[in-house]
């Protein structure tokens, strides 16, 4: 793969400041754990770039790298990512709250002030 990280972050965030701002953060030093993961699921997803791949940051996953990876890493079809990704209404959350509910099993996991309940 010859592209250099600009035009990889000109790929993923189509001119969307809010893409932009977090790609350049996934590729941080102290997200770098979590990027191989996350840049590996949106290869097989092409729709989510731009608006969408801003989305899947803030609005599913509270522009937390650790969540975004691990959703990138569930067992979500690349279909319903994609299409929770394109929802700009928060309706998407409903979609993937399953796939990123907390490891030791709570009851409530919080997400972008709210709850999401088991």
């Amino acid at each position: 793969m010859k592209e250099t990280m600009f035009k990889l972050a000109m790929k993923y965030s189509k001119g969307n400041p809010g893409a932009l701002q977090a790609f350049m953060g996934m590729i941080n030093g102290d997200n770098i754990i979590h990027s191989l993961s996350i840049t590996i699921r949106l290869e097989t997803c092409k729709s989510i770039r731009g608006t969408n791949l801003y989305v899947l940051w803030s609005d599913l996953c509270n522009k937390d790298y650790a969540i975004m990876s691990k959703l990138c890493k569930s067992e979500i079809s690349n279909e319903v990512l994609e299409d929770a990704c394109n929802r700009q209404d928060y309706s998407g959350r409903e979609l993937v709250k399953d796939f990123i509910k907390d490891g030791d099993d709570k009851d409530t996991i919080q997400c972008m002030g709210g709850f999401y309940i088991k």
